[in-house]
């Protein structure tokens, strides 16, 4: 359970989807469990369960009639902050756009921007999920937000 938000956040990376992410937690979980007696010889229990993680997550992310997108089928919900449709209209048309972008990033930067800018880790978290160094972590984290905002001023201009 310690290890729960960052290996969901590894999931979600991979699949881009949260209830796809939550259905490989409780398969992954569910393994950890059933080799629970397994784990006492396991001298890394966290790469253990974040390999088991990575296995599934890329077992549902080949079936061939999934789609994979960065919010799902439709971006959030925008909160009512009493702005008027048209103000509501263009934000959501952003995010529509800004979900174009991640996904033109290479797949590195595009799972590290996710896993920083959607999930919500920090540099450190994304190390133990992903097994970069700290180094790659922030170069790609880096050049991806670079690229996303040459992108978005373009569309923008």
């Amino acid at each position: 359970m310690p290890l729960h938000k960052t290996l969901y956040a590894y999931a979600l990376s991979i699949l881009q989807d949260e209830s796809d992410a939550a259905d490989c937690m409780q398969d992954a979980f569910t393994r950890l469990w059933e080799n629970r007696n397994r784990l006492e010889e396991i001298s890394n229990v966290a790469a253990y369960a974040t390999v088991t993680v990575r296995n599934i997550a890329l077992s549902m992310a080949s079936k061939p009639h999934r789609r994979i997108t960065v919010f799902g089928d439709d971006p959030p919900d925008i909160p009512d902050t009493g702005r008027n449709p048209g103000e509501k209209t263009e934000e959501r048309e952003n995010i529509q756009e800004l979900r174009r972008m991640i996904d033109m990033l290479p797949e590195n930067q595009r799972r590290v921007v996710m896993l920083s800018g959607i999930a919500g880790l920090s540099n450190s978290e994304i190390k133990k999920a992903t097994g970069l160094s700290d180094d790659n972590v922030r170069v790609l984290l880096s050049r991806g937000r670079k690229k996303l905002r040459e992108l978005f001023s373009r569309v923008n201009k």
